[in-house]
């Protein structure tokens, strides 16, 4: 029998996978002990490297062989395609019960003359916002209300059981169609509107309907007014920089103005899974399904180190900027800790892994 010492770094992660399966949807992965070993060492070398690049990570993998073949073994494991809404059901059990402020976001990059272009479903969650579906778009730029439709039909046919308070979107997603599709799905809007939206039954842009705003104003409707088609309220704030933004909703004002300043979560998330985590835009895959496989990976290793580092920021003082911030956002104290306890192996480090996989339940 192995001691402690002796074991693989990954060891610890993948025992608990299967245990963690009792009674517990986080990391109910109905995969064969040779995908979840695979699994699992992917996730503590992207820690590692802080990287995705699969040439660069066959060298910090804890697996058998050659670099040529542990090289081989990541590129098999990213053409297997997990069951769909799998991921989805595991992640939002990170989240405390009740309803769901959901985003809606695109992320893309170009490999060469290829669009990598991903549409994004996440959750509002601690600064960051916590990804659950996501849709590789088989071309540059905005999606189209079918690939809209079919994200969202594929995440509440995983997730039935929880409510969808509301949608926070940009400009990008609006219409006719998308509004009256989030009317019968019974979910909110709080999407911002482009300056040209036209409002109401009397044909006015909605620029019109907030003229000369000061920096710092905010301006609102009492009464709803159809907007695509539906009725609603709109809201208007002017940013120190001059630009009026346009806010479509139902309920407060003040509640979903708030609610949108969550939306920058998503690009919060963009950055840590992109420049200032796992630069995720490096990775030399471009077809869809190995993309999608390599996301949920990397998606679980930000889940992870974020979950560390809120443990991190509770047993240890962190200086809030004067915005209210950490000095040092939860993703990076996470991550800094996973990455130095696997730096420096040792009888203690593995416990402390062991501990912190504890987060998952």
């Amino acid at each position: 029998m192995k001691t402690r010492q002796s074991r693989p770094p990954h060891d610890p992660l993948q025992t608990a996978i299967p245990l963690l399966r009792r009674g517990n949807p986080w990391f109910a992965f109905p995969l064969d002990a040779r995908r979840l070993t695979v699994l699992s060492a992917l996730v503590l070398s992207m820690i590692q490297a802080r990287s995705v690049v699969l040439f660069t990570l066959k060298n910090h993998v804890a697996l058998s062989g050659s670099r040529a073949t542990r090289s081989q073994c990541l590129l098999r494991f990213v053409r297997f395609q997990r069951p769909d809404g799998l991921f989805a059901r595991v992640a939002l059990s990170c989240l405390p019960p009740g309803d769901l402020d959901l985003i809606l976001d695109r992320t893309n990059w170009k490999l060469g003359t290829r669009d990598v272009n991903i549409l994004l479903l996440s959750a509002v969650w601690n600064g960051f916002s916590l990804p659950l579906m996501w849709s590789l778009l088989p071309h540059g730029g905005a999606s189209s209300q079918v690939i809209r439709e079919a994200l969202m039909e594929r995440f509440l046919k995983a997730c039935p059981n929880r409510r969808i308070s509301g949608l926070l979107a940009d400009r990008e997603f609006i219409g006719t169609a998308w509004f009256t599709y989030l009317q019968r799905l019974d979910i909110d809007p709080c999407i911002r509107l482009t300056a040209t939206t036209v409002v109401g039954t009397g044909k006015m842009p909605v620029w019109a309907c907030f003229k000369q705003m000061q920096p710092g104003a905010v301006r609102f409707w009492h009464h709803a007014r159809k907007v695509y088609g539906v009725s609603l309220l709109v809201a208007a704030t002017c940013n120190p920089a001059g630009e009026v933004l346009y806010l479509a909703y139902r309920g407060q004002a003040g509640k979903n103005l708030a609610r949108d300043a969550r939306r920058w979560q998503a690009e919060n998330l963009h950055a840590a899974l992109k420049t200032r985590g796992f630069h995720l835009e490096d990775t030399g895959l471009t077809q869809a399904e190995r993309v999608s496989t390599l996301l949920t990976a990397v998606s679980i290793t930000f889940i992870w180190a974020c979950l560390t580092g809120e443990i991190q920021a509770t047993e240890h003082t962190v200086r809030r900027k004067k915005h209210g911030h950490l000095q040092v956002s939860v993703f990076r104290l996470g991550l800094d800790h996973l990455q130095d306890l696997l730096a420096h192996p040792s009888r203690s480090s593995w416990s402390t892994l062991e501990a912190l996989i504890a987060c998952f339940e």
